[in-house]
């Protein structure tokens, strides 16, 4: 759930809208049928910069920043949080394109995409989901699943309400690429990750009260590529096991030596599987 600090030679431009009292960042790039892209937590736009560059001369991008991330305003401090917010900058951007358009998210922009899909309806031509954390259905079925999240969720929360933003960044990223990988993650990365952790924290808020059922889901029509990875952690897994079974066309592919961080680790293998769902249901 976050992103390499390398940067590119050239920055690309980003276009912004306002989202009520926010400035929302977006980058736009391609031309071709509409795909909006949504990115994990404490990253940006760049995690698909790759995928961008390589399929832009047949697809047009939207790829936002979401709320408190990249270049997009952060969320008020004193004002409650929803994901009704983030979810609005996809289904607000959905606006700035013409007919149809796909939808492509990964962990909390994969959830956020399912949201919009639901939201967007007949618009979505097809959907792509890569481990989308919709964590909430693990408490809503009472999967056992669930205790592992909630654990994570009060690392993250409480260290954060200590004012231990490097603690809580250290619970959560430790979590999802292991605690060696975290203890050798340059110091800069680290700080990174600490300056977002307020945001996450506020999206595990979204694990504990998310009220949208599985049978809420179950009304998304639009093709759905669920993509995960085969080492990855069993409550992501367990998401996307639940999704394939209620979701009415849905499409299952596992990436074998993957974690959760598969954009990450496994672009080309991410590329592939993308394209090829964008190209079936154009």
């Amino acid at each position: 759930m976050a992103e390499s600090e390398s940067k590119d030679a050239v920055a690309p431009h980003l276009e912004s809208f306002q989202l009520d009292d926010l400035k929302i960042a977006y980058l736009e790039e391609g031309a071709g049928p509409t795909v909006l892209i949504g990115h994990c937590s404490s990253a940006s736009h760049k995690e698909w910069l790759p995928l961008i560059h390589r399929l832009h001369e047949d697809w047009h991008f939207l790829a936002p920043d979401f709320i408190g991330y990249g270049r997009s305003d952060a969320w008020p401090v004193h004002r409650p949080f929803s994901i009704d917010g983030d979810v609005r900058v996809l289904t607000e951007l959905a606006e700035k394109a013409e007919g149809p358009i796909h939808i492509v998210g990964h962990s909390y922009g994969g959830a956020l995409a399912l949201e919009a899909a639901m939201r967007l309806g007949e618009r979505v031509k097809s959907l792509c989901l890569i481990e989308p954390v919709s964590f909430h259905l693990l408490r809503q079925e009472r999967c056992p699943e669930w205790k592992e999240i909630d654990r994570l969720g009060v690392r993250v929360l409480s260290a954060v309400a200590d004012g231990d933003d490097r603690r809580a960044a250290a619970a959560f990223m430790s979590y999802w690429l292991g605690r060696l990988r975290w203890f050798l993650a340059p110091d800069r990365f680290k700080r990174a990750i600490a300056a977002t952790i307020p945001k996450v924290a506020l999206e595990f808020t979204v694990a504990i009260e998310a009220e949208t059922t599985l049978q809420d889901y179950a009304k998304v029509q639009a093709p759905t590529l669920l993509i995960a990875g085969g080492k990855t952690r069993a409550p992501a897994r367990r998401v996307v096991e639940m999704l394939n079974e209620a979701l009415p066309n849905t499409e299952l592919s596992v990436i074998p030596r993957a974690g959760h961080m598969s954009p990450f680790t496994h672009p080309s293998e991410i590329a592939r599987l993308v394209l090829s769902h964008l190209s079936d249901h154009q």
